[in-house]
């Protein structure tokens, strides 16, 4: 069996020196945001249940939060998206991908995280394809992924996000927060993952359609920052994925 070596660069010279870790707080859900909202709803049913139920975030031996290292040897299936399939602010057993692949069974490599847009997404897939036996990709890219993108620079990778300012002069803002350059980015990010899973022999399924995650029922249980998706959205998620699943299936 050929194991990553976690102190070895990619092929982009980047060093995934990672030991696997367990983290109580990640993102925008820190200590801080969760004792100020739970002082100011003391009643809110999540709040309560999180308070009582603390969240684990246990990252691999190359620092994503799945429960497989990697390997070549065992068939397994692959993640790919933001903080809505890292599963930020929720137990690992609540977010739709572990529960995708507890149904359809064989190792679990989660490659999302969160801020993560198309561009990083192929990134992930292109640099561990290789090491990966990989048998099904699921891809979860809202539309909002769209304005996110990532660049070399000095040989490591830079996020940018429209949503923040500041970042870029005028000039290269205007091209990126272009709707038809935007849309154009994300279909050669797809088309690019879609032939890779072709060049693997395996199975791709890329959800990118508007699922609003505050249309829950009042009694669902919400991510603990309060921002993010709760149970009920990823719920909605498995399902729609399954559907895929069956329709590949079905012919």
């Amino acid at each position: 069996m050929r194991l990553l070596n976690r102190h070895k660069s990619s092929y982009l010279g980047i060093d995934y020196n990672y030991e696997p870790d367990i983290m109580m707080w990640c993102g925008t859900d820190f200590k801080e945001l969760f004792e100020k909202n739970y002082k100011k709803y003391p009643n809110d049913e999540s709040l309560k249940y999180y308070q009582e139920n603390p969240i684990e975030y246990k990252s691999n031996n190359y620092g994503f939060r799945t429960t497989d290292d990697f390997n070549d040897t065992d068939e397994g299936n692959v993640f790919l998206g933001c903080s809505f399939t890292f599963g930020l602010g929720l137990h690992l057993e609540d977010t739709w991908a572990y529960k995708v692949n507890k149904t359809i069974g064989g190792k679990f490599w989660n490659l999302s995280l969160p801020g993560c847009g198309m561009d990083e997404s192929f990134r992930y897939l292109y640099e561990f394809k290789d090491y990966l036996k990989i048998k099904n990709i699921f891809h979860l890219a809202p539309s909002f992924q769209k304005t996110r993108y990532e660049f070399i620079v000095d040989g490591k990778p830079l996020r940018l996000n429209l949503a923040d300012e500041g970042k870029l002069e005028k000039h290269y803002s205007d091209i990126l927060i272009d709707d038809k350059y935007q849309l154009l980015n994300f279909q050669k990010n797809y088309n690019a993952i879609k032939g890779l899973s072709q060049d693997l022999n395996c199975n791709y399924y890329l959800l990118s359609d508007e699922i609003d995650y505050q249309d829950c029922p009042p009694s669902s249980r919400l991510a603990r920052d309060l921002s993010h998706p709760g149970v009920f959205y990823n719920d909605r998620i498995y399902k729609e994925f399954m559907k895929l699943t069956k329709e590949l299936q079905n012919g």
